[in-house]
């Protein structure tokens, strides 16, 4: 991949970004307004929802060879929590890098 399409790539992916965070804040608005399944229901969604908004962000900064991605993936997604295992490695990789 060269420059300039890694650097398209960047722009998608943040694109991404601000589109989960916008409807992340739809989301939690309509998790406020109901109560019962629904929302248990929305609470998986907004969980959801911030897990691609993290990972989204993650891949930009390795598109832009900010972060390097592992050479092999050593666990899938493990929900027993209810998010995925892996996204506070990824944030913290992301907060190394704004310090």
């Amino acid at each position: 991949m060269n420059d300039a399409e890694r650097e398209k790539l960047a722009d998608t992916l943040a694109d991404a970004a601000k589109l989960l965070e916008y409807s992340q804040a739809a989301l939690q608005r309509a998790r406020a307004q109901c109560d019962g399944e629904l929302y248990e229901r929305l609470d998986v969604i907004c969980k959801r929802a911030f897990e691609l908004k993290v990972k989204s962000e993650w891949l930009r900064h390795s598109a832009l060879g900010r972060i390097a991605l592992p050479a092999q993936q050593r666990h899938a997604a493990d929900r027993r929590l209810g998010i995925d295992r892996r996204l506070p490695g990824m944030l913290k990789q992301m907060l190394q890098l704004a310090a």
